[in-house]
């Protein structure tokens, strides 16, 4: 008989077990509802934004040439370039602005670094790296020497090639109205274009 009292008494106490079991699923299953349900709420109020990746063109080469357009372009080129690769740092931007320098600009930079190391210059922010690069590269006198090739423009040939002529100009000066750059551009077209 005793036996058979252990035996019931392991069998009211496995199905007390599998009871317990039972209520935890239950509970599991609907804390899993209740977190599916939320999530699915959550996500219908949340827009998705997805980042999206392009690859930034890199600079070309800048070799030095004494041209306001190449430095122009050049410095814009590295802006773009750093604003597409999220770089902020200021040292970081100068260490890749150096690596697209060769020739006379290089032999500049290394000068540059010379002077910064004997403390006669210092270049550690990206604003001091472009006003030292414009100042060696950009030429003195390049608004000056646009204007007078704008008053000396003339057509010669097509006025497709006029026009690129003139625009390039134009560009490079910027302050012109809009009377000054029609008086120029009707000024140098040939008599039969005008």
């Amino acid at each position: 008989m005793e036996l058979r009292q252990t035996i019931t008494a392991l069998e009211c106490r496995f199905m007390e077990a599998f009871s317990t079991i039972d209520a935890v699923k239950a509970k599991i299953e609907s804390l899993e509802e209740h977190v599916n349900a939320g999530v699915t709420e959550a996500a219908s109020n949340v827009m998705v934004t997805r980042e999206t990746k392009i690859e930034a063109p890199k600079p070309p080469v800048f070799k030095g040439v004494r041209n306001a357009q190449e430095v122009e372009n050049f410095i814009w080129y590295l802006e773009n370039y750093f604003r597409q690769g999220k770089v902020r740092d200021d040292e970081a931007k100068i260490n890749i602005a150096v690596l697209y320098l060769s020739k006379t600009a290089m032999l500049w930079w290394i000068r540059k670094m010379a002077d910064v190391d004997k403390g006669l210059c210092t270049i550690s922010t990206r604003d001091q790296f472009k006003a030292k690069s414009k100042r060696q590269f950009f030429p003195n006198n390049a608004l000056y020497e646009a204007r007078h090739k704008l008053r000396e423009l003339k057509q010669i040939g097509s006025i497709r090639n006029y026009v690129k002529e003139f625009t390039t100009l134009m560009l490079q000066i910027p302050n012109l109205t809009n009377d000054d750059l029609l008086f120029h551009f009707m000024d140098g077209l040939q008599n039969w274009a005008k």
